[in-house]
């Protein structure tokens, strides 16, 4: 059995990482004995965040701390899970594994892609698994549209448009969202989700462009196209809408048919043709995704959907958008 702590405790923690874990443990595959939040309460306290709220059930035989290292000290566990700021992905990363644990982090990766590969450099000289929490790739309906670029179901994509919105996450430990140095705003932390699913989907796009808005941390909104020959996507990320209930969804049409998920819905549309529901997997992109690491780790499944260098290559895409929105838009070239 897998043993599991998690440093940071917060909103994202609760609502969705702790219910996996919790649940994991039903099935006898790991067993959470520990977590580390810099504030008490958060052990105590339900969150609620824009995906939604968590029923906070922590058994009194987790150990609570508030120093991760002194935790790590004191307990023996097999992974670590990391749910903090942005800001301090890296450094908490590359500690815990020259520690010899095994590191689920979530996203984005960090602040830069040079850091990012340092995560990746740190996981090598380790040898231990590194894997990003980009959950997207494990969720049923971005994976039907995947696969219906893969094997060409519907021919080529022509266009397409993501969405991803809500109002701003201020619920977030000493507002560090709000802080653009800390986060680099909607453009890097939710805008990422989609990124990172259409160059897994389609890989590195050719040309991209992007225009950004500044509300609260700056960045807080970021449209950016990203090109494929002749077809280009169209990106929205949003948290700037206060008030606004969070969404994600796309409408992508191909060359026979156009396919929509919206409001937790997957349709499809042929040309000519009569609309269907098409039915996918409703596992939890979250449970999936820790799954899948504990599937690393205990039956060698190797890691061919998430790899830490592609999550890299995900906020160097975004640092090539963040580079158009600084000269007002403009069309560039996208080369790694």
């Amino acid at each position: 059995m897998t043993k599991v702590a998690m440093i940071g405790f917060g909103g994202i923690a609760q609502s969705v990482h702790l219910p996996a874990h919790l649940k994991l443990e039903q099935e006898g595959r790991s067993k959470l004995v520990a977590v580390c939040d810099v504030d008490p309460t958060r052990f105590e306290k339900a969150m609620e965040i824009n995906i939604g709220g968590s029923e906070l059930k922590l058994s009194d035989d987790v150990k609570r701390y508030t120093d991760w290292q002194e935790m790590l000290d004191n307990e023996e566990v097999d992974m670590v899970d990391i749910c903090v700021p942005t800001y301090l992905h890296a450094p908490i990363a590359k500690a815990v594994l020259a520690r010899g644990i095994h590191v689920l982090s979530e996203k984005p990766m960090s602040l830069s892609y040079e850091e990012s590969m340092s995560m990746c450099e740190a996981a090598k000289a380790a040898d231990r698994k590194l894997m990003i929490g980009q959950c997207v790739r494990f969720a049923g309906p971005y994976n039907f549209l995947r696969d219906a670029v893969k094997n060409n179901t519907f021919g080529k994509i022509v266009t397409g448009v993501f969405r991803r919105m809500s109002g701003p996450p201020v619920w977030g430990w000493d507002n560090w969202f709000m802080d653009y140095e800390r986060s680099h705003g909607c453009a890097l932390d939710m805008h990422i989700h989609d990124l990172d699913f259409i160059r897994y989907m389609m890989g590195e796009p050719d040309a991209v462009s992007c225009e950004t808005k500044d509300f609260y941390s700056g960045r807080d909104v970021a449209h950016s196209r990203l090109y494929y020959g002749d077809a280009s996507l169209l990106v929205i990320g949003d948290w700037s809408l206060e008030g606004v209930e969070f969404c994600a969804d796309f409408r992508v049409a191909f060359e026979k048919a156009t396919v929509v998920y919206a409001d937790g819905k997957l349709m499809v549309y042929p040309r000519g043709g009569e609309a269907y529901e098409a039915k996918v997997s409703d596992k939890d992109w979250y449970f999936a995704e820790i799954e899948f690491f504990l599937d690393m780790l205990q039956k060698g499944v190797e890691n061919t959907v998430n790899q830490p260098e592609s999550a890299a290559l995900s906020v160097k895409l975004v640092d090539a958008l963040c580079e158009s929105a600084d000269k007002g838009g403009e069309k560039i070239t996208y080369s790694l």
